[in-house]
């Protein structure tokens, strides 16, 4: 039996196990994606970076065939880099109320394609 637990690690312990009945549904892959996006998310948050309903919902869509490999602060919005869906890489600024300016989308396909 483990020791005894201070109050602090049973709080975020509590909050943690609350979150984990919501991801039962998801896939094994699924779980990886979302995995990467929360790793990316705690950086753009050490940057002091948030992102907004709307930018989620672009990343999400984005994120279901691709990987997601860059999330960061930058003027206007946030800067995402995705590689994969026949892209050797796809970048774009996410303002907050989600639209992406043309002039700031950029992509290179991969050669087989």
């Amino acid at each position: 039996m483990a020791g005894p637990v201070d109050f602090p690690t049973l709080q975020w312990a509590r909050k943690m196990s609350a979150l984990v009945p919501a991801l039962a549904a998801l896939a094994p892959a699924d779980l990886r994606k979302l995995s990467s996006f929360l790793d990316k998310l705690a950086g753009l948050r050490e940057q002091e970076g948030e992102l907004s309903e709307q930018q989620v919902q672009v990343i999400m869509q984005g994120l279901r065939g691709k990987e997601l490999v860059r999330l960061e602060k930058e003027k206007g919005g946030v800067l995402v880099e995705f590689t994969g869906g026949g892209f050797e890489y796809e970048r774009f600024l996410v303002r907050a109320d989600g639209k992406v300016p043309n002039s700031r989308y950029e992509t290179k396909k991969t050669a087989d394609r």
